[in-house]
């Protein structure tokens, strides 16, 4: 009884980081791709959802 609740709960853990790990993937490269198309259309509007301001440049 006590293999097969544990054995339960370590696919329960693994199936659960999977899928979350599927889900953040799924939002952060839906918002990239969506920041990239709006820079590509609208330069200075993709500046402002993101918050870029002029002299935020990294040298």
């Amino acid at each position: 009884m006590f293999t097969k609740t544990l054995g339960f709960f370590i696919f329960l853990i693994i199936f659960l980081m999977g899928f979350s790990m599927l889900l953040f993937l799924g939002l952060f490269v839906g918002y990239w791709l969506t920041i990239i198309g709006i820079e590509a259309v609208n330069p200075k509007l993709a500046h402002k959802l993101i918050g870029y301001k002029e002299g935020d440049d990294i040298r």
